[in-house]
């Protein structure tokens, strides 16, 4: 009987994990890749937690075979997005500058930058295949270390949700684009009983200039570096300034995990 309670409780998780493919579909990058990666962090998501919920997994994160994490990898920028959001429809331009780091991944093709006809809602067409996307998606490999972590906040995993959710939302990020750094970056910094959290400013922006033409009236680049730490671990907090939309908005978070 026990054994039978625990088969009906993995059936349930995963008619409740697909479930999420049709919203999974909708909030796919574009194309076959960007659905299946959408599709597998919602199952995965759904499916793990409710086998912790059940008692049958301990409280830690599945492993994702679409980003496999290995501390002795070199760091990988993971998922920067790039949302764009005009006042009026648009054609847009957008290039990064890698600077001796290499692309692993973009969606859609880079082909020396993109073309987009930008909506106010965000939609974004590429012009060089008429595919819609909700960003622009970049990953890159470094080529050279990144400096020493000097200040940020060490932050509990219990404590993880409240903290992102409240630091995001401050930096800037609407509750979509918030709720998806969260949903995406969750299972990461939960390997760790603590992490050490530091958004990156100025140092992100001149490693890795974004260029936007035409030029958006105010942008917003929210990079998350973090590592693992100990609970008695000190650093400087940092100080974070707040961040006011206006006019043609361009939005860009992602992060990494040193």
């Amino acid at each position: 009987m026990k054994h039978a309670k625990k088969l009906l409780a993995l059936l349930l998780a995963l008619a409740l994990a697909l479930a999420l493919a049709v919203p999974a579909f909708a909030a796919g990058e574009g194309g076959f890749a960007g659905w299946a990666r959408s599709l597998w962090e919602r199952i995965k998501t759904a499916f793990h937690n409710f086998l912790v919920w059940i008692g049958i997994l301990d409280d830690c994160p599945p492993p994702d075979p679409f980003e496999p994490f290995d501390p002795d990898d070199p760091p990988i920028e993971r998922k920067p997005v790039i949302y764009l959001y005009p006042e009026q429809p648009t054609e847009v331009a957008v290039t990064v500058q890698l600077n001796g780091a290499r692309f692993t991944e973009t969606i859609p093709d880079y082909n020396n930058g993109w073309r987009v006809l930008a909506q106010p809602d965000g939609t974004l067409t590429n012009l060089a295949d008429g595919a819609q996307y909700p960003y622009l998606y970049w990953e890159a490999a470094l080529e050279a270390p990144w400096p020493k972590l000097t200040e940020g906040f060490i932050v509990a995993r219990d404590d993880l949700p409240a903290f992102l959710d409240e630091k995001l939302r401050f930096l800037g990020l609407n509750d979509a684009e918030a709720g998806e750094f969260i949903e995406y970056w969750l299972p990461f910094l939960s390997v760790n009983a603590y992490n050490l959290i530091h958004f990156s400013g100025e140092y992100y922006d001149a490693r890795f200039p974004l260029g936007i033409t035409p030029a958006p009236d105010c942008l917003l680049r929210v990079f998350m570096v973090a590592r693992a730490a100990k609970a008695d671990e000190r650093v400087a907090p940092q100080a974070l300034v707040p961040f006011e939309r206006r006019g043609f908005a361009a939005i860009e978070w992602g992060g990494m995990i040193l």
